[in-house]
């Protein structure tokens, strides 16, 4: 029989890697959660996406992730909306009885509702969602405006158990969204509130980037005076200046950077030119007075001046300057085109130095995100109307957008990601000399393992943000055709759309890759 004092400790270390898989079970990514969904939405399967995002959202409510679920809710509620119905869970309806027949009771049979109670179904339901996720945001926004002081404390916990509070895209393209559903559903005034909110985050976040970079700032001084704590951990001073410094982790992290920002425009800080030219759209063509057209006027110039490349934008800006002077536009069709799926996190894991602190390690791994992009995609829509072709030009990429706001971000991740790990690197150091001294060896191993394995469950990057926007946002527009036909194409798909009845109409299509069903939609802005 093997001595009791060696058994005892070996029983011990088994322990803690047994706990070690119920850990490390529960450190699932974001990217890793939503694997299923995104697929779902990517592959244009939008049952399958709406019932999965429906599970998800309502698994979330009230906890630190609703606001991202919520989001990715709202999204594919309104792509189910655009879809045909046979290609969405069916929405529930009351059943008729069936007429009696002569002889026989009545029956009761089903009754499939028209593609257009469908569609107002959904962009109820859409809506709805983009309403749990806005109240969470102002919530949250509302928090920080009385909180007293930085959440230094607070923020040096793992990144992503943090509470998501949106980024300032998210609720750029929250409140267009929700515009444009209200568009859709004929509900003007409401349309106008959105796209007032759509303005307002935009510049509502440089402030709010401002306030982060000091807070950036604050961690780093802290953290090299050695006054910064972890939510379990001690506090241990660490160099972030040094460490970005190092050769091996300064190098590392700059090339994830700059991979994360190859397709970044320069369109300005939390600029989204989708969400400004929607808003000149809306008030150079719904406009009530003056100040609305000069609004819409004002719109078209910011919107053409961010992306001088597309060619339509300077016929939206002859229209704009006419609507400012009283002459309102009439019979003109837009067709909005998204495409594809906008990029992802990823958790790539690089090496930061504890040698400045200790010479116990000489390294330890950290989780940081960087950005992915989806490059299936239909390119552009061909749109015809008798002798006339054209073809839809960007007018945001939504790549770009993500990959500015990342870049802004960027300080913040990596001060405190370097703070946070290397604080419980270091303690974990500690922990094991202080264990070694003692209880030997295998109180030094044991200690080791159990810190090594809780820090390792906790060093999770933060994957989180909304994989179902498109890649890009595009339109086209033309003189409404006589026969009021078009046809749009995109790869090997053909729809014609007979207009409805309208004197500035709008055709909204979707794509999510080049292999999923093209959804199209339409409604009359006038």
């Amino acid at each position: 029989m093997k001595p009791r004092s060696i058994v005892r400790p070996r029983l011990l270390l088994g322990a803690v890697v047994s706990t070690a898989v119920v850990l490390l079970s529960g450190c699932a990514t974001y990217e890793q959660q939503s694997a299923d969904f995104a697929q779902s939405t990517r592959s244009g399967s939008f049952a399958a996406a709406v019932t999965q995002i429906d599970k998800k959202a309502e698994a979330a409510k009230g906890s630190k992730d609703e606001i991202i679920w919520r989001l990715e809710q709202g999204a594919s509620l309104r792509a189910a909306a655009l879809a045909d119905p046979s290609l969405v869970p069916p929405i529930p309806a009351p059943v008729p009885a069936a007429p009696a027949v002569e002889g026989e009771a009545a029956s009761e049979i089903p009754v499939t509702p028209a593609r257009e109670e469908v569609q107002m179904y959904y962009l109820r339901r859409s809506n709805a969602a983009f309403d749990l996720a806005e109240a969470r945001v102002n919530a949250y926004e509302e928090e920080a405006k009385v909180k007293v002081g930085s959440e230094i404390g607070s923020a040096l916990t793992n990144q992503a158990n943090m509470p998501y509070r949106g980024r300032a895209y998210d609720k750029v393209m929250m409140n267009a969204y929700k515009a444009i559903n209200y568009l859709q559903l004929g509900r003007i005034d409401d349309a106008r509130v959105e796209l007032n909110r759509s303005l307002q985050r935009q510049r509502d976040a440089v402030a709010e980037n401002e306030k982060r970079i000091a807070e950036a700032q604050e961690i780093a001084q802290r953290a090299k005076s050695g006054e910064v704590q972890t939510e379990d951990s001690k506090a241990a001073s660490y160099d972030t200046e040094k460490a970005l410094n190092d050769p091996k982790t300064g190098s590392a992290l700059q090339a994830a950077l700059d991979e994360s920002l190859a397709p970044m425009k320069p369109y300005g800080d939390y600029v989204n030119p989708f969400a400004v030219f929607l808003d000149g759209l809306f008030f150079s063509t719904l406009g009530e007075n003056g100040s609305d057209w000069e609004r819409g006027r004002k719109s078209f110039e910011r919107v053409a001046a961010i992306v001088p490349e597309n060619p339509y934008l300077q016929q939206d800006l002859a229209l704009a300057a006419d609507a400012a002077e009283g002459k309102l536009p009439e019979n003109v069709t837009y067709v909005i085109f998204e495409t594809g799926t906008g990029p992802f996190r990823e958790q790539i894991r690089i090496d930061i130095p504890t040698f400045l602190v200790t010479s116990r390690l000489a390294y330890i791994g950290a989780a940081f995100p960087k950005l992915r992009y989806n490059h299936d995609y239909v390119p552009a829509l061909a749109v015809s109307a008798g002798e006339l072709s054209l073809t839809t030009a960007t007018i945001a990429s939504v790549d770009s957008i993500v990959a500015n706001d990342f870049k802004n971000e960027w300080p913040e991740i990596v001060t405190r990601t370097l703070v946070t790990t290397a604080t419980k690197a270091i303690t974990q150091a500690v922990a094991q000399k202080v264990a070694e001294d003692r209880g030997g060896m295998w109180g030094g191993l044991i200690a080791s393992a159990a810190m090594g394995i809780f820090n390792a469950s906790t060093n999770i990057a933060d994957t989180r943000g909304w994989l179902s926007l498109p890649k890009e946002f595009q339109y086209a527009r033309l003189e409404t055709p006589a026969d009021r036909q078009l046809t749009l194409q995109a790869g090997g798909t053909t729809q014609t759309v007979s207009l409805v009845p309208g004197s500035v109409n709008v055709v909204y299509v979707k794509s999510s890759s080049s292999s999923a069903p093209l959804l199209v939609s339409q409604f009359a802005l006038k």
